[in-house]
């Protein structure tokens, strides 16, 4: 495995400001046309983006009962897509430009209480150790002998109650003034114009979150806990935290190999836009720098090279194989 290639991404602003990045394990393609970025792959996705929130939000507003609570979880659904979309922009391969890509991505990031820099930070640790994630899972508690600690780990995994509790703390924090120290209690700081950035979007939450109460109070609507709330809670959660699931799941996290600690799982075209192609997750771990649309095409070298330890042939068999485990603790 080959060092880091510094003219793609130590040499890239946007990478700077991180310590001892020259040493990642991490790998970039010598394929410079898997490396090519189009924006206007980006920009389509963008545009879908957008016609199904609108959609989906016309939707919810048109119906009641249980219809529109199907129509509250597609709508969250519509936003965990958003979210896979945020993932792109964190690389520099949605448009490939810093400066549009962090605007998107902040811009996707912020309403979904995620915030766009200190996602970042914590990505591009995950790419050094695939064990630390970038949201706050439950992991642990699905490992469990007991099934009925697993069970419990598992609807607290797909509830994210863990990130929702956590995102307000960080919010408290950048109300007041404490967001360093709580950086430096999860490793090495970043630089001082991450850390205003990474402050600067919990308090743009803080900004949203006051719009929302105010708004819902002058004009006495509902709108907010029915587009915004409901979703994000029924929707969002459980369908961001069953994508994410399958990426390194009972690999062999210990390893710095990412065809020995990441998964890939073969999908049709649907389910690869959904995740946008994030179901390549050994290709886009072997190599970042690898604009999201070639990660299939990747993944097929790589394959020719040498199999991939952990690969599944649908989503299907992934989950039945977990859901067994979760019952039976066998996998």
């Amino acid at each position: 495995m080959t060092n880091l290639n510094a003219d793609t991404i130590t040499a890239d602003r946007l990478l700077k400001d991180y310590p001892a990045a020259e040493s990642w394990p991490l790998t970039v393609s010598a394929n410079r046309a898997l490396r090519k970025i189009v924006p206007g792959y980006f920009a389509g996705k963008l545009v879908a983006l957008t016609t199904l929130l609108i959609l989906a939000s016309f939707g919810v507003l048109a119906t009641h009962g249980l219809l529109r609570v199907f129509l509250q979880i597609c709508l969250g659904a519509v936003l965990a897509h958003a979210t896979e979309l945020i993932h792109q922009c964190l690389h520099r391969t949605a448009t490939g430009r810093a400066a549009r890509d962090q605007f998107f991505g902040t811009l996707i990031a912020t309403p979904l209480g995620i915030s766009f820099w200190r996602y970042l930070t914590d990505h591009f640790r995950h790419h050094k150790d695939v064990t630390r994630e970038s949201f706050n899972y439950n992991y642990q508690r699905m490992d469990s002998a007991s099934v009925l600690v697993r069970l419990g780990g598992f609807l607290r995994h797909v509830a994210m109650l863990d990130q929702f509790l956590e995102t307000l703390k960080w919010i408290g924090a950048a109300l007041s003034g404490r967001t360093e120290a709580r950086l430096g209690r999860m490793g090495p700081l970043p630089n001082a114009s991450i850390i205003r950035r990474i402050r600067n979007d919990y308090l743009a939450m803080a900004g949203l979150l006051f719009l929302a109460v105010t708004i819902s109070i002058a004009f006495r609507t509902d709108l907010v806990i029915q587009l915004w709330l409901i979703p994000m809670i029924i929707g969002w959660a459980p369908i961001h935290a069953l994508i994410e699931l399958p990426e390194h799941w009972k690999c062999e996290t210990s390893s710095t190999d990412p065809r020995l600690n990441t998964r890939s799982i073969r999908a049709g075209w649907i389910a690869r836009w959904y995740v946008n192609n994030n179901c390549n997750h050994v290709g886009h771990h072997h190599d970042i720098s690898i604009a999201m649309e070639q990660l299939p095409d990747y993944e097929s070298r790589l394959i020719d090279q040498e199999p991939f330890k952990y690969f599944e042939e649908s989503y299907t068999r992934f989950y039945l194989r977990f859901f067994r485990y979760l019952l039976l603790g066998k996998y």
